[in-house]
């Protein structure tokens, strides 16, 4: 068995301890004070403890969905800080009447009723955003180009950050990293531009279509005329494991195998029941398969897990019993599961 280490990036998991260890000290404080507007001590305490878990982390207090105040600390879009962020909200205490805990933004979609400010004198009503959007075929994302009559006043970097403003307070962090694909702005309001509760419309149907997760079963040829059968997990999208920070690539040679090098039924069996016993009680909750590919008499399992967990080990430890052959086990740090990403 092969076994490659892989390097990762994470928060600091003590500070994130001490910061569920301080928040009790500071919740009541932290509720008048969304009342009153004072402010002036508990931001810098709160800037520090974040700080502390990660830099990269930001936090803010908002209205609740099933409490009257929520408290997010949100990896604004950075893939590395999506698990640091699950991590913070796995530690939170349960949610009560006054208090929740969120680890994205979620949907403000009344802001589509205010004007915004841009600085140097410059305000947008956010009722003229309109959104052209598509699916491609039977794909679990939605292309979205974005519209304003103001854009047109306003440099490129101001338009790209009201697109992407506009698409949280629209579809909520989790919504956009879950099912908008590419995102572009434009100046000339384009064909099919619709109101934003149009896009949002059409988000939840793609959620509901997908309510239970799909496998898609996919083909192609390697440069030698070999076929390659892989079949993966739709929507694959890193957002709906933010704790799966690692990727554990486990290939098994098998034995029995036709003349293009895929497995016959001996194998298959052997392969499936491997997978379905050793394999997933190693990665257990901690871990999921999101894909696999075959060739050539091989098949490369692709789990994603938590780095904080034993299990990479575990996983690494049950290859190991594989009967048919040298199991070769690669690990590496992918929160955006970029390895994975040709199977989307």
């Amino acid at each position: 068995m092969i076994f490659g280490r892989s390097r990762r990036k994470a928060g600091d998991a003590g500070a994130i301890v001490e910061f569920w260890a301080w928040w009790p000290t500071v919740r009541d404080a932290a509720e008048a004070a969304i009342s009153t507007g004072d402010w002036g001590r508990l931001t810098p305490q709160f800037n520090r403890r974040i700080e502390a878990i990660h830099p990269g982390l930001q936090w803010e207090f908002t209205s609740g969905t099933t409490a009257r105040h929520a408290l997010v600390v949100s990896p604004a879009g950075d893939a590395e800080l999506r698990p640091v962020a699950a991590r913070w909200g796995a530690l939170a205490p349960p949610a009560d009447a006054t208090w929740e805990y969120l680890t994205a933004r979620k949907a403000s979609p009344e802001v589509f009723a205010a004007t915004i400010e841009l600085g140097q004198g410059v305000k947008l009503d956010l009722a003229g955003m309109r959104f052209a959007f598509a699916r491609g075929g039977e794909s679990p994302e939605i292309d979205v180009a974005a519209y304003h009559p103001g854009f047109a006043m306003l440099e490129e970097g101001a338009r790209g950050q009201v697109t992407f403003l506009s698409l949280d307070w629209l579809l909520g962090e989790d919504g956009v990293e879950e099912w908008i694909g590419a995102i572009s702005w434009v100046t000339k309001e384009p064909p099919g531009a619709a109101v934003p509760a149009e896009l949002a419309a059409a988000v939840e149907a793609l959620r509901e279509e997908y309510r239970t997760p799909q496998w898609v079963l996919m083909s192609s040829e390697l440069p030698d005329g070999s076929p390659v059968i892989a079949t993966a997990q739709r929507p694959l999208r890193p957002v709906r494991w933010p704790r799966f920070d690692t990727h554990v690539a486990i290939t098994l040679p098998y034995r029995h195998s036709n003349p293009a090098g895929l497995p016959e039924s001996a194998s298959l069996t052997a392969l499936r029941e491997f997978e379905d016993t050793a394999l997933s009680t190693a990665a257990g909750s901690d871990g999921v398969l999101l894909a696999h590919e075959t060739s050539r008499g091989a098949r490369t399992l692709h789990y994603y897990v938590d780095a904080d967990s034993p299990a990479a080990d575990d996983l690494a430890e049950a290859a190991g019993w594989w009967p048919d052959g040298r199991a070769r086990v690669e690990r590496h740090f992918d929160p955006g599961m970029e390895r994975i990403r040709r199977f989307r």
